[in-house]
């Protein structure tokens, strides 16, 4: 049984916050707060819908800072905890980063690969509304109105069996499929009906786990290709052309962000029924497109 409901957040460390703040704003098109945290270090919220803020953008070197998943409620924190300690996890309560993140209760952890992960309960909303400067609407529910999150994420290390084990039997998310590129085999998995919230690459043996790049999504295409003309306009590295994957059929594009994390900017992503879905092995990522030798 999973508890969690979905990626919550993210935290960035980043050389460059005016940088990012240009991008943040310019170019995804996300509404951009820059304060002082609780260590008086200087940081750029990020917000893409009611939340407070979805990614945090702070002072320092470029890498994935955190990774925030949330639970319902304060019932389902306290479960997955228990399934954590049950497991040899060690699991820390942070009040004081509570209160930092916005949220009510928060635990910190991390997994095998040693990414910092946060779950938490109680997110930060506000009632002003979500505006974008460049007018775009970020999906973050489905029609339902089942939370999807703030998109996905992709993880790379050595030691990609440990991670997945890790995630499915302990945190209880849910394989959606696999992409194989003999001998490389991708494996995505959700913990609601976005296709993915987190999918694995494997990285040979010595290699410092890295974030590959976050996704966003948009309502529309239109959304996407303003997007991709902002970012030839201002000369924004490109790293795969406009395509359409298989396994979440997402129309999207990727670049490089000023931390250098890449960032997927998509629309129409699949969601996931888990009474009829069939897990399937694809061959390829992509129908068409996302070509990452022509990206210029």
């Amino acid at each position: 049984m999973s508890y969690i409901k979905a990626l919550g957040y993210i935290g960035i460390g980043a050389k460059d916050l005016d940088a990012w703040e240009e991008f943040a704003h310019d170019i995804l098109g996300l509404h951009v707060t820059r304060e002082k945290d609780a260590d008086d270090v200087e940081t750029l919220f990020l917000r893409m819908d009611a939340r407070q803020h979805r990614i945090a953008v702070r002072a320092g070197d470029d890498t994935l800072s955190y990774v925030g998943w949330e639970t319902a409620t304060e019932q389902d924190l306290e479960a997955q905890v228990r399934v954590l300690e049950g497991a040899g996890i060690a699991v820390k309560e942070d009040p004081r980063l509570a209160e930092v993140r916005g949220v009510r209760r928060l635990v910190r952890f991390a997994d095998p690969a040693g990414f910092p992960l946060e779950l938490y309960y109680g997110a930060g909303t506000v009632s002003s509304a979500f505006v974008s400067p460049t007018g775009v609407r970020f999906v973050t529910r489905d029609d339902k109105g089942n939370d999807l999150g703030l998109g996905h994420i992709v993880l790379v290390s050595s030691g990609t069996d440990e991670m997945i084990a890790f995630y499915r039997q302990v945190l209880g998310f849910k394989v959606s499929d696999y992409i194989t590129f003999e001998p490389l085999v991708l494996t995505f998995t959700h913990v609601n009906p976005r296709h993915h919230s987190l999918a694995f690459g494997p990285a040979p043996d010595g290699t410092k786990p890295y974030i590959d790049h976050f996704m966003l999504e948009v309502d529309g295409i239109d959304g996407v290709g303003r997007a991709l003309d902002r970012v030839r306009a201002k000369k924004i590295s490109l790293t795969a052309t406009l395509g359409r994957h298989t396994n979440d059929e997402m129309l999207s594009f990727y670049m490089k962000s000023p931390s250098g994390i890449g960032v997927e900017y998509g629309t129409a992503g699949k969601l996931i029924d888990d009474e009829t879905w069939t897990i399937t092995n694809w061959d390829a990522a992509q129908f068409w497109g996302h070509d990452r030798n022509h990206t210029h």
